[in-house]
């Protein structure tokens, strides 16, 4: 590598990691949720409801949330997700009389902020007896008829968006690092990626014959013949249907019939699965192209791709049939599935070259992608929504790039979301995809010469 290119690679590195650190950090204060949260104890259960009131406007009981506190002698957590804006809160404590323990008040949005309970001695308070006040902790005595106290809340929230803590920062610190030494990854080997794209545009005649052969003669000998490519996903549709809906009485979800919301998940992992599992035994299937020197053996991947497509460009039509007879016709956000399959065959693409590539040395790779393929339905959420997670999983869940997909089409068909709505996730997803893709373009040329040695 000459000295210019690493200069200049060098320097790619610093800008992507200071700017995905900058990226990460307005992610992180314009993405958040505001939770205040404390401790109670008390003799007895009862409703505490939490006011929020903007600029001084009053209270008014729409905008309130309730939590029940239900174990009485015992300390419980109650958290309530506020706005953004909050300026003044309000704290009912029910409407029995009795001694009540306060504690741990605090909010929460990228860093907590507590609020120290002494300083309410100077708040509003109205039918609540102030006995004893220590800095964390609070004890009074409910006069049961509308006991509440109120104080101002901005500064607190302010505070608490603003001071990312060491947790957050070191997380940005790290992920801008990783994402900075896939960009000069990426960047690196730009040639032999294109160089891969090039063959692949310069014979998409040939793709695309291969493909309709490979389409057809996928069921040649069985009686109704490409059919049943179409019949096995159908089957299970109403398999998934019958169990989940009819079965498990599953109700609406995001507001629409949970079959709705089901196959907009489940249309695009079928592609996903049949063209993933296709396009890795591609070399293995096309073992006489792949010996012929002539042959351009980067084309048998996107060719099972290809192939798998038409059985997807059907299930799109679907998808529209199934929304009509519920009485969702086409609208122009729906037409977004273009991009999301565009998503699709990129991400099959991605890691089919690197895995065709590898399973030819060590042929346990297919069996372990048939297993990821039977698990990856349940971990992706296309039957249950994300929602049921705790952040933390949630998160996790999200960093499947399948997920970014099938929520795409959630969004496409149902929410009306357009993807440039979600600029995070779809950069996170593409410089995913890139990074994949380069590993395989670089592990495949590698290994090409060998390929017709182990066949």
């Amino acid at each position: 590598m000459s000295r210019f290119k690493r200069i200049l690679l060098f320097a790619i590195a610093v800008i992507a990691m200071i700017g995905s650190f900058s990226i990460l950090e307005i992610y992180n204060r314009s993405n958040f949720d505001v939770i205040l949260s404390f401790d109670v104890k008390s003799e007895f259960s009862d409703d505490y409801q939490v006011f929020y009131s903007k600029a001084n406007l009053g209270w008014e009981e729409q905008n309130s949330l309730h939590m029940n506190y239900n174990t009485p002698g015992e300390w419980k957590t109650l958290e309530y997700q506020i706005p953004k804006d909050t300026s003044q809160l309000r704290i009912d404590f029910g409407m029995k009389k009795g001694n009540i323990l306060l504690r741990s008040l605090v909010i929460n949005a990228n860093s907590q902020v507590p609020i120290y309970l002494n300083e309410l001695e100077k708040t509003s308070y109205n039918q609540v007896q102030l006995e004893n006040v220590i800095e964390d902790q609070l004890e009074m005595y409910s006069l049961g008829k509308d006991p509440y106290v109120e104080f101002s809340v901005q500064q607190f929230i302010h505070d608490s968006v603003h001071k990312t803590s060491y947790v957050h920062k070191t997380k940005n610190i790290v992920i801008s690092i990783i994402f900075s030494g896939l960009i000069v990854f990426i960047t690196r080997y730009l040639k032999t990626s294109f160089q891969f794209l090039r063959t692949i545009t310069a014979n998409n005649r040939l793709i695309l014959n291969l493909a309709r052969n490979d389409f057809k003669t996928k069921y040649a000998s069985s009686y109704l013949g490409v059919i049943w490519g179409f019949v096995n996903p159908l089957l299970t549709i109403l398999t998934y249907w019958f169990v989940f809906q009819v079965g498990l009485r599953s109700g609406n979800v995001s507001e629409v019939p949970f079959i709705l919301w089901f196959i907009t998940g489940i249309v695009p992992w079928f592609f996903f699965a049949e063209a993933f599992s296709g396009a890795t035994n591609s070399l293995q299937e096309y073992s006489y192209l792949v010996k012929k020197v002539v042959f351009k053996i980067e084309l048998l991947p996107v060719v099972k791709i290809v192939s798998a497509l038409f059985v997807h460009l059907f299930f799109i039509g679907f998808l529209f049939v199934v929304f009509a007879a519920y009485s969702y016709y086409p609208k122009i956000y729906n037409f977004q599935f273009l991009y999301y399959s565009v998503c699709l065959i990129v991400l099959v693409l991605s890691l089919s070259i690197l895995t065709a590539a590898v399973v030819l040395f060590f042929k346990d790779l297919g069996q372990i992608i048939t297993i990821i393929l039977q698990m990856g339905f349940w971990f992706t959420p296309i039957g249950w929504p994300v929602t049921m997670l705790s952040d933390f999983w949630a998160y996790i869940f999200k960093l499947n790039p399948v997920f970014y997909i099938v929520q795409g089409y959630r969004d496409t068909f149902i929410d009306k979301i357009l993807f440039y709505e979600r600029p995070y996730e779809t950069l996170y997803f593409w410089i995913v995809c890139l990074s994949i893709f380069t590993l395989g373009t670089v592990v495949f040329r590698k290994l090409k010469p060998h390929f017709a040695d182990v066949l």
